[in-house]
C-alpha cells in the first residue's frame, strides 16, 4: 500500500470514529426518535385511511354519478395509508430487538 492510500485510509477511518463517537454518546436519544418515528408510520397510516374512508362516505352521491375522481383520492389516500401500515410492521419487526434493549436499560 502506498503512503497516498494509507493516508485517505486513515482519513477516512477517523472521520467514521469521529461519526460512531457521536452516535454513541448520543444512543438513548437516537433509539428514542427512532421507535416514535416508526409509531409515526402506524399513526398517519390509520389517518390516511380513515380520510380514505370518509372521502367515499361523504361523496357517495358523487360516485352515484359516476364522478371518479373521489374515487381515485380515496384509494390514494387508503393504499398510501395501507404502505405506512405495512412500513411500520417492517421497521418494528426490524428494530425490535433495539426497541427491547432500550426498554430493558430504561428499567434497570
Amino acid at each position: 500500500m502506498s503512503g497516498k492510500e494509507q493516508t485517505d485510509t486513515t482519513e477516512k477511518i477517523n472521520a467514521l470514529n469521529e461519526i460512531f463517537e457521536e452516535v454513541i454518546s448520543d444512543a438513548s436519544d437516537l433509539i428514542k426518535d427512532l421507535y416514535w418515528g416508526v409509531k409515526n408510520y402506524m399513526f398517519f397510516g390509520l389517518i390516511s385511511i380513515l380520510f380514505g374512508v370518509s372521502e367515499i362516505l361523504y361523496t357517495v352521491d358523487s360516485i352515484q354519478e359516476m364522478q371518479y375522481v373521489p374515487v381515485f383520492i380515496a384509494a390514494a389516500l387508503i393504499f398510501s395509508g395501507s404502505a405506512q401500515i405495512i412500513n411500520y410492521f417492517r421497521l418494528s419487526k426490524k428494530y425490535r430487538n433495539l426497541f427491547r434493549a432500550q426498554n430493558d436499560l430504561r428499567k434497570s
